[in-house]
């Protein structure tokens, strides 16, 4: 069932992602050009009179902090200076997504089989097997898992869809999962990562 039936959970984790006064994916990521690189192992093709370009060969998308990696990337130009991508897996390892959001030290993670990015609308949509997380000071706090998932930059939503034709080991299909961590309860994970990174690297001295 999908979890959007269930809005007691998608408010509380609309809240969870959107908690504090303003607090967005990284802004100043909007007004960065839109990157994409590849190995140069494989191909990359340029369709003038479509405004589609196809990377292929472990493909990055790069807007400001924004980060996307795949096997193979399609952009499309569909308005004059607006860009939309979609960015497949590869057969043994899904395209993955990170941006830094608009508070100190703070991402947002993805991942799936396949991730569309709407440049218009500003909305990341991931889909087959997708899994999100939040990660701060390092230390992953919250995370949920379904079929599809559609991140929203702008107003910093997250809507959540559990149907999937197929589904990876340990996801049910139909089920969305969500695991909440207590911001008070993440300070001491992340400071305990701090303090463990700090001794093994006295340890190498």
């Amino acid at each position: 069932m999908p979890l959007r039936r269930h809005s007691s959970a998608l408010a509380l984790f609309t809240l969870l992602v959107g908690m504090g006064p303003a607090v967005h994916a990284e802004k100043a990521d909007r007004q960065q050009p839109l990157v994409v690189e590849s190995d140069g192992k494989q191909s990359a093709q340029v369709d003038l009179a479509r405004k589609l370009t196809v990377v292929s060969g472990n493909v990055s998308i790069a807007q400001g902090s924004m980060l996307i990696r795949a096997d193979r990337v399609e952009v499309r130009e569909p308005q004059d200076g607006v860009y939309n991508a979609v960015a497949y897996s590869w057969p043994s390892q899904q395209a993955t997504f990170r941006q830094k959001r608009d508070r100190d030290n703070e991402f947002i993670e993805a991942q799936a089989d396949r991730i569309e990015y709407d440049g218009a609308t500003e909305k990341v949509k991931f889909l087959g097997n997708a899994w999100l997380r939040m990660r701060r000071a390092g230390v992953v706090t919250d995370e949920a898992s379904g079929a599809i998932i559609t991140y929203d930059q702008k107003v910093d939503t997250v809507i959540f869809d559990g149907e999937a034709p197929t589904v990876k080991p340990g996801v049910v299909p139909g089920k969305v999962r969500l695991v909440f961590t207590p911001r008070s309860a993440s300070a001491p994970a992340a400071a305990s990562a701090a303090s463990s990174g700090a001794s093994a690297a006295g340890a190498g001295q």
